[in-house]
């Protein structure tokens, strides 16, 4: 039993902190610094009496350090320290196919010493602030995706977590509008001039078209700076460019193509494209923001805006095992296929 640390812990009357809060912190700071896996920790009415403070404070802190996952309890063994697993907390803002990648990606680099919780947080502010503020100094890594992506001002809750230990994705420092960009960590992709040159570098191509349509649905959160590139785009080279933002004022015609941000409204192209019997690709130009697995084979191949995903994950990777500051742009690029 490895119990000499412990006489080093102390819980101040004076102190702002609850007795608890700081039995918790005293407690996980004495495991970390000293203890092995799977040592017996000193029962809940010695540790009481050692200390002066009640047996239910003590079983509340040990109670929150198992549902931490650092320690665990059997009736015969009593409290003992499990492996020190370290938590990572991955909050994206919902599903998608290269959210998929990113997830599988970071998994995959991590070994069995890591936990990573998945949570999307769907741009509900209040599940986002929620899943914030109950998760604040439970893990030991943070990778967020913010909840505000159209003006890109971060969410001031962030503040609670310790910027050391927070990586923010997909959110473009050169906007960033309330916080100094120098303080935290963050991996990101060029949403506006990446796209713009990507845009530039298939002109030939888009300009075949008589109209080139931006869907881009006013429910949809996506950094209003894509669009502003699009126009710019278009403007620059006179292109007649157009934005549709409902999918439900999606009605492809010959001669027309199309810049797609999500997969749904592709979906809802491609079902309208059999149903006319128009060719994709010939007929009409489709091209996609963000690559998934399928379009290299949908219509014998979508053409993509995309950043590189696997890349992505690995640097959020570096970042957690290494702890070490992470202030990264992934490129972006062009993805010629079929149906542009």
């Amino acid at each position: 039993m490895n119990n000499y640390p412990l006489l080093n812990i102390s819980v101040n009357s004076n102190s702002g902190d609850t007795k608890l809060q700081q039995l918790t912190s005293e407690l996980l700071r004495v495991i970390k610094g000293y203890y092995k896996e799977g040592e017996i920790l000193p029962s809940i009415n010695s540790l009481s009496k050692k200390l002066e403070i009640s047996r239910d404070t003590v079983f509340k802190a040990y109670s929150e350090l198992k549902t931490r996952g650092i320690i665990d309890s059997t009736p015969a063994k009593g409290y003992f320290v499990n492996c020190l697993i370290k938590k990572v907390l991955l909050l994206l803002d919902y599903y998608s196919p290269f959210k998929d990648i990113v997830y599988r990606e970071i998994e995959n680099k991590l070994d069995s010493t890591y936990s990573i919780d998945l949570v999307f947080h769907h741009y509900n502010s209040r599940l986002f602030d929620s899943v914030i503020l109950e998760s604040a100094g439970k893990y030991n890594f943070y990778v967020v995706m913010n909840i505000d992506t159209k003006t890109l001002k971060i969410a001031d809750i962030l503040k609670k977590i310790d910027s050391s230990k927070l990586l923010l994705l997909d959110i473009p420092v050169n906007y960033w509008n309330n916080l100094q960009p120098e303080r935290y960590n963050y991996i990101w992709q060029d949403f506006d001039e990446a796209v713009f040159n990507s845009l530039s570098e298939i002109k030939d191509r888009i300009i075949k078209y008589k109209t080139f349509h931006f869907i881009n649905p006013d429910r949809l959160q996506h950094p209003l700076i894509t669009q502003h590139a699009f126009v710019e785009f278009c403007k620059q080279n006179t292109i007649q460019g157009n934005i549709i933002n409902s999918s439900k004022n999606i009605n492809i015609k010959k001669k027309e193509a199309y810049f797609v941000l999500r997969q749904r409204d592709l979906n809802a192209i491609l079902l309208q494209a059999k149903e006319k019997k128009i060719v994709i690709g010939k007929d009409v130009g489709i091209l996609c923001y963000n690559d998934s697995p399928l379009y290299e084979f949908v219509s014998n191949g979508i053409t993509v805006i995309s950043t590189d995903f696997k890349k992505m994950a690995h640097k959020a990777s570096q970042f957690i095992i290494k702890g070490s500051k992470m202030k990264e742009i992934i490129p972006t690029k062009i993805i010629l296929r079929n149906s542009l």
